[in-house]
């Protein structure tokens, strides 16, 4: 992502736009992969529970991932940002458990985005995307098993 030269700037204010900018780089990539991920939940390998489990979490850590590390965007925000779309989604559906369903998604891809940044830092992109898909397949699997319908 391209940086503004910092010559004879004040580095805060360059620090600040900066920030802005990676911040609406996360925002978008966020939305887009909301999006992919919206359109590939239709398809039907997506609508059993093991596709839940499995590929769903494949395909929207990979969607938020990714484009965040190629882009220099902040993989946290990122997945923050795609937590709020799938949680506001999950508020406005009209479940009776909209509400709780909705924070329990910003809550979770926040802390996917946490746990992949983490792993990224310390180890790379390859070990990162394990991780984050590991921990989201693992909380699909929590979640299908003790709260979704029979």
């Amino acid at each position: 992502m391209a940086k503004i030269n910092t010559g004879e700037l004040n580095t805060p204010l360059v620090n600040f736009f900066n920030a802005i900018s990676t911040g609406l780089i996360s925002l978008f990539l966020g939305l887009s992969a909301a999006a992919l991920a919206w359109q590939l939940n239709k398809a039907p390998v997506f609508w059993v529970p093991r596709g839940r489990v499995i590929l769903a979490p494949l395909a929207e850590e990979f969607a938020k991932t990714l484009p965040a590390v190629v882009l220099g965007a902040d993989i946290f925000m990122t997945h923050f940002f795609f937590g709020v779309v799938e949680g506001t989604w999950e508020f406005i559906s009209g479940y009776r458990s909209g509400i709780y369903t909705g924070l329990a998604a910003v809550a979770s891809h926040a802390i996917f985005g946490y746990l992949t940044f983490f792993v990224y830092v310390r180890t790379g992109l390859v070990p990162a995307l394990a991780a984050g898909y590991l921990a989201h397949a693992a909380w699909n699997y929590a979640v299908v098993k003790f709260f979704a319908p029979p």
